[in-house]
């Protein structure tokens, strides 16, 4: 029997790795200019992830354990870009992102929805010095509520990094890479 894992079984697991012993102090990164592919332009800092991409699943179940897995996801536009949708569909879980940006307040709007689930944070999206980076918060295990960032980096035409860090103390240190992964562009 394959052991895989419901949306709302992978959700807990991320929400019950023990966060605490394993918390770094936070570092000040120093970022250079953009590089071309991330562009200056806020309401177009994900046009990098449009596309087909191979995802390497890394996520931390433990101090020193991991699971990994690999997932497809799908990349593509509606309404004249206004909205940005991404699948992802792995033999563990599927769920779908909905990006929006909202020009008033210079940021995007994100839901991420896992099938079979009513889990959807509130997610906001800004260029921070021309990393894209998601925050919000959701409830950690012990009832506590934890700040969640997560970033994509090291950013190419054919290649990207999705680093979701965790922090229970209010950002004062953050476990790393909670949750991982490497995205490849699948060729034509």
């Amino acid at each position: 029997m394959k052991n895989t894992l419901t949306c709302t079984a992978l959700i807990y697991w991320a929400l019950s790795a023990p966060l605490a012993a394993a918390q770094v102090p936070t570092k000040a990164e120093n970022h250079t200019s953009c590089s071309g592919i991330v562009t200056e332009m806020p309401a177009r800092m994900y046009d990098f992830k449009m596309g087909k991409w191979d995802i390497n699943w890394r996520n931390k179940s433990g101090l020193s354990t991991f699971s990994e897995f690999t997932a497809v996801s799908t990349v593509f536009s509606k309404m004249d870009g206004d909205i940005l949708i991404d699948d992802q569909i792995a033999e563990t879980f599927k769920g779908i992102t909905f990006r929006t940006y909202d020009a008033a307040k210079k940021e995007w709007v994100v839901r991420w929805l896992p099938a079979g689930s009513t889990f959807a944070p509130n997610i906001s999206a800004k260029l921070e010095n021309c990393v894209p980076v998601e925050r919000h918060e959701q409830l950690a295990r012990g009832g506590i509520m934890a700040k969640v960032r997560t970033s994509f980096t090291n950013i190419t035409a054919d290649r990207f990094e999705f680093h979701q860090d965790w922090s229970l103390d209010e950002g004062e240190t953050w476990t790393t890479d909670v949750l991982y992964y490497e995205a490849l562009r699948q060729k034509d």
